[in-house]
């Protein structure tokens, strides 16, 4: 085994004379490692920058995924407003004695409850779902209610709620006391009120229903055009 030497090793060069160092090489190294660390950490960092910059950008499409699930014609607020129409599509059912239905008033109100804030705005000063149930009650007593449809046309996404609109028809035939209802004004105009007592009328309908965050309706506005209904059936209005 040969002996550890004492001396560095004397590099040569080619003719044999030993290799003079530069001066300074040494430090000039060390500047370039540190440099070259700096560099390395640099680029860690950006790296890393970039990484958190991803996770983001994919924390925000899926978030943006679920809350299109959740709101897109195919989802659960679209699906609801759809049920809506088809629960009430005949109206309210009305207790009738000795008369057995699919679906009665108990299943609507329990329907009307699950879809409705219990504080549900549903215009001048009123609210709740049992209001609901009572103007829908009451528009099946003093009409012949025909049909009510509704389709989705639009979403509009806010901060805390999502806006579902609806363009429909109400269908119904003209009673006495629809007259009475609607347009009581024109009651004492009895040429009037004759050619309306028994036709039936469209009458073309636009709804919003407002939810908020836990999937509650709280405001329901409907804008319903009777007049319009009402004059297509007579030859010279005075409505």
């Amino acid at each position: 085994m040969e002996p550890t030497p004492f001396f560095r090793k004397v590099t040569k060069n080619k003719d044999g004379r030993p290799r003079k160092q530069r001066k300074g090489w040494g430090r000039f190294q060390s500047v370039l490692r540190e440099r070259s660390a700096d560099f390395n950490l640099t680029l860690d960092v950006q790296n890393l920058r970039q990484e958190v910059q991803n996770l983001i950008t994919l924390r925000d499409v899926l978030s943006t995924q679920s809350l299109v699930r959740r709101d897109s014609p195919e989802g659960s607020l679209s699906r609801m407003v759809n049920e809506y129409f088809h629960v009430f599509r005949k109206g309210a059912v009305l207790q009738e004695s000795g008369r057995k239905r699919l679906v009665d008033d108990r299943d609507q109100r329990a329907f009307m409850h699950s879809m409705m804030d219990e504080q549900v705005d549903v215009g001048n000063g009123l609210c709740g779902p049992e209001v609901m149930m009572g103007q829908m009650t009451a528009y099946t007593t003093f009409l012949r209610w025909i049909c009510m449809t509704g389709n989705v046309v639009g979403i509009v996404k806010a901060d805390d709620s999502v806006l579902v609109s609806v363009k429909g028809s109400f269908e119904f035939q003209v009673m006495r006391t629809t007259i009475q209802l609607v347009f009581p004004h024109i009651m004492g105009n009895e040429w009037l009120v004759a050619q309306l007592v028994g036709k039936e009328v469209v009458a073309p309908a636009r709804s919003t229903f407002h939810f908020n965050s836990a999937g509650k309706c709280f405001k329901y506005d409907v804008d319903m055009d009777f007049v319009g209904a009402f004059t297509s059936v007579v030859k010279d209005p005075l409505i």
